[in-house]
């Protein structure tokens, strides 16, 4: 189960075999922008180990560097074979956008 109430504009989930984990990128629907989120706001991306949850935060924030845009997937095609290094593609600014995103686990003690 995920809440985020008033939070959630499109997104999509991708599964990272190597890793086992589902990763839910969000793009945030709240802006200052006079032309919205396409140029200004927030992204949020969440992991779980099952596709119905539960749900940690991976990466959050209200205001990125560049607009988050209206569309954001981790292509699996763009994944390392350890799952660690995956490239996100988003339509930041109106273009197309990649960023290349590090995944560092914590194990659990």
């Amino acid at each position: 189960m995920f809440s985020n109430r008033g939070n959630c504009f499109r997104s999509g989930i991708t599964y990272n075999a190597a890793l086992k984990r589902y990763f839910w990128c969000q793009i945030l629907p709240h802006s200052t922008h006079p032309l919205g989120m396409r140029f200004q706001g927030g992204f949020g991306i969440y992991d779980s180990p099952e596709p119905w949850g539960p749900w940690s935060t991976a990466f959050y924030t209200e205001t990125w560097d560049v607009g988050p845009g209206e569309s954001s997937s981790l292509p699996t095609k763009w994944m390392s074979a350890d799952g660690k290094t995956m490239h996100l593609v988003f339509s930041g600014d109106d273009s197309f956008s990649v960023r290349q995103a590090t995944i560092s686990t914590h194990e659990k003690k």
